[in-house]
């Protein structure tokens, strides 16, 4: 058996609207999710003793108890198949913690599709679709890639056809943001809209162009109002007049969307970097180069 690798990209919220609570506790949402290509890593062996070990590079990145997402991801499979099995498995980490990029739910993802190949399992995609929602609102959707619409609480994946390749531009602060705290931090106007309303303002005009303008994330305020670096981080990511500009999911990290490449760089030039920043320039990723 070889030893197979495979890497994930992280993905930013084009767009996120929060619709009210769920029975369950959750809240419902609906948004647009884009790969961008910063990548996670992760390779296996098996473990002839039967055991699931998880080492991660740098030492100290993410935690590697229990509930880290790569085990919890590992274990699950096992459950649900009835290997007996055991793995290895490295995690070379790049993707920041608590940014929002989804890094943890990534990793869960490429588990997923890594053990099913290394443990010879052949399971077919509705069943790693499964345990994927089981693991994590995001997860699924790194089974996908590209651009997709997430619904319910994000479990419920609906690929899109691709976006023209885009320029993105990413600074993270020191400071994470919970996930938990900023849901808590809502105000009471999420609700306003149908469930069954259509995501407002993406739609194509002249064939490849969005609507930026109308994009929003309903998360983006009591992000900024438990780190209020991220608002000062948006304002001078807006002031390079990208096409949008805004809070990924519910983390710290800030994205601006260029029309290519080259012109994200050029922004990057121009922003005024605060050396305890992470900033990072890519693209979006096409369905075919993003899916693990």
């Amino acid at each position: 058996m070889d030893k197979p690798m495979i890497s994930v990209p992280a993905k930013i919220n084009l767009h996120l609207q929060v619709i009210g609570r769920r029975q369950d506790g959750f809240h419902q949402i609906r948004t647009l999710l884009q790969s961008v290509d910063v990548r996670d890593g992760l390779s296996a062996e098996v473990e002839p003793e039967g055991d699931v070990h998880l080492e991660v590079s740098p030492a100290g990145s993410v935690p590697v108890g229990a509930q880290n997402l790569v085990l919890m991801a590992a274990l699950a499979l096992r459950r649900e198949t009835g290997c007996k099995l055991g793995t290895r498995i490295r995690l070379f980490k790049r993707i920041p913690v608590g940014a929002g990029l989804g890094g943890g739910s990534a990793d869960a993802a490429a588990t997923l599709v890594l053990l099913d190949r290394l443990w010879e399992l052949g399971l077919d995609a509705k069943v790693l679709q499964g345990l994927a929602a089981q693991l994590g609102s995001d997860v699924p959707f790194f089974l996908y890639g590209g651009l997709g619409l997430g619904v319910g609480r994000g479990e419920e994946v609906y690929p899109l056809p691709d976006l023209p390749q885009l320029g993105v531009l990413l600074v993270k602060p020191k400071e994470d943001a919970s996930t938990a705290r900023v849901y808590s931090g809502l105000s009471d106007q999420s609700g306003s809209i149908s469930p069954d309303e259509k995501v407002p303002g993406f739609w194509f005009e002249d064939g490849d162009r969005v609507r930026w303008g109308d994009l929003v994330n309903d998360l983006e305020e009591a992000t900024i109002a438990l780190c209020p670096e991220v608002g000062a981080i948006r304002e001078r990511l807006r002031q390079l007049e990208p096409l949008r500009a805004g809070v990924t999911g519910s983390g710290s990290a800030v994205f601006a969307v260029f029309p290519d490449f080259a012109t994200a760089k050029k922004a990057k030039d121009r922003l005024e970097v605060d050396p305890s920043w992470w900033v990072h320039v890519c693209r979006t990723l096409t369905r075919e180069e993003a899916r693990p």
